[in-house]
């Protein structure tokens, strides 16, 4: 009897654990609120001077005390260095590009950072916060603020806009973008009307066959590719009001939500269909593939990444290391080739090829991109060689580099800068390599490995470490 009882219990426990519970609801308070509203603003048109008399106020002046910051003692050096680069007026000025993997960029991203992980309070953060909105590069303002949100443990649940809405240059064409700043509601307005009468027009013959259905629209095909599915309803690449739909998957569960109704009611949306693909056999035929290393959602996704694991944030101080960070950066690496790998596939590309810095690559890549100030992006011209370009200290650097781990994977062990010997042959050594490979600041061969990464793309990227304006 006793038996029974107990096992009945025990299913009992079973059931309902195993029973869904509702998640608890969390309301947000004024404070958050108010938080919130304030990151939002903060980087509303961020390449434009501040329009907010409220945080005008706060970052008019500015004065470094030591006691509106709590960090260990060695984080004051790069704040004080930050400091007296803007003192003596030699910081990254606005409207210049900012490249986070340059080096003398990346020196005064991180003392701004600083100042914003590091200060005491909510009220030091909004002053330091609006201060640098009003004398820093855009670039390197956004990415220091980025970086505080995201690991500042008093912050959860806060948040910037994405990435590609603060800069939506990095992520759309130059075509998308021009569009974009020219749009003028009257041209638009006077063009939608024309093209109207000319459809009726042109389709009066048709038209009485379908106006019976709800929602009518013309719907006609000129001049399109396979890849151009938007053509195929009719459209063209300008401006388009909402109107009956938006070209989004779930619109339809927004449509169904009264809040965001009752919210969006008085607001026009207009939308662009952008050609990712575009000409594809003009440059060349691996252009083809551009819909996809060129999404937008893709790459905002290796931008958190890279956020979230930052490679020079200290593992034990930001709580990096209990998530394996070195792992989990050969897991995301190995994720994102093996998709890239299957989309090759699919076009019958074949396998990736191998790189060398020494044989010309086939295929170069033309971005299409255009800065904030109204500088293009470079491009890859086809048949590239690499070590026909750049600063050779670099390339050879890089390739020691390599030469090293290819060493480290050989041997089977890895001997570190204080004579530590890890066996690599170990299931958990892949961490050890893994931050080894992405340069983080948790690798054991600081002396060699940590700015390995850095400076490969420094190659790529024709820059110099003594290099300040960057183009």
């Amino acid at each position: 009897m006793k038996i029974t009882i107990a096992l009945l219990a025990i299913i009992g426990l079973v059931a309902v654990s195993a029973y869904p519970h509702k998640p608890e609801k969390k309301y947000a308070s004024k404070d958050f609120l108010a938080k919130q509203k304030f990151l939002f603003e903060i980087v509303y048109r961020v390449e434009d001077p501040l329009m907010f008399e409220e945080y005008i106020k706060l970052g008019k002046t500015f004065t470094y005390d030591k006691s509106d910051y709590v960090h260990p003692e060695q984080r004051s050096v790069y704040m004080e260095k930050f400091y007296n680069a803007y003192k003596y007026g030699v910081t990254l000025p606005k409207g210049e590009f900012f490249g986070s993997l340059a080096f003398t960029h990346f020196e005064q991203m991180y003392g701004l950072f600083d100042f914003f992980y590091y200060a005491k309070n909510w009220e030091v953060f909004q002053r330091n916060v609006c201060w640098a909105r009003m004398h820093f590069n855009e670039g390197m303002f956004v990415q220091a603020l980025t970086l505080a949100v995201i690991h500042r443990d008093d912050f959860e649940g806060l948040m910037l806009p994405a990435i590609y809405e603060i800069f939506p240059q990095y992520f759309f064409n130059s075509k998308f973008i021009y569009e974009a700043e020219k749009f003028d509601y009257d041209v638009w307005s006077k063009y939608i009307m024309y093209e109207k009468e000319y459809k009726d027009f042109m389709y009066k013959d048709y038209s009485q066959y379908f106006k019976k259905f709800d929602n009518y629209e013309y719907f006609y095909t000129k001049d399109f590719k396979m890849w151009q599915w938007w053509k195929l309803m009719g459209l063209g690449e300008h401006w388009y009001a909402e109107g009956h739909h938006m070209e989004r998957d779930n619109m339809y569960m927004f449509n169904k939500d009264s809040t965001y109704l009752d919210v969006m009611k008085n607001v026009n949306m207009f939308y662009m269909p952008v050609d990712y693909t575009r000409d594809v056999y003009f440059f060349n035929k691996e252009s083809e593939l551009s819909y996809f290393t060129e999404d937008v959602e893709w790459n905002s996704f290796w931008y958190y990444f890279n956020m979230d694991y930052f490679p020079y944030l200290d593992g034990d101080d930001f709580g990096l290391k209990k998530d394996r960070r070195g792992e989990y950066y050969f897991y995301v690496v190995r994720q994102m080739l093996a998709r890239y790998y299957m989309e090759r596939l699919s076009h019958g590309f074949g396998e990736i090829p191998e790189f060398s810095f020494f044989t010309e690559v086939e295929y170069g890549y033309d971005p299409q991109l255009i800065n904030y100030n109204g500088v293009g992006y470079s491009y890859r011209k086809n048949y590239y060689e690499y070590e026909t370009y750049g600063n050779f200290d670099y390339m050879y650097y890089i390739i020691n580099f390599f030469t090293r781990v290819e060493e480290i994977i050989t041997q089977g062990y890895f001997k570190t800068y204080d004579g530590k010997m890890i066996n690599m042959r170990k299931p958990e050594s892949i961490e050890y390599l893994g931050d080894i490979m992405q340069g983080n600041y948790d690798n054991y061969d600081k002396y060699f490995a940590t700015f390995w990464y850095m400076y490969a793309h420094m190659y790529f990227a024709h820059i110099d470490d003594t290099e300040f304006y960057v183009h």
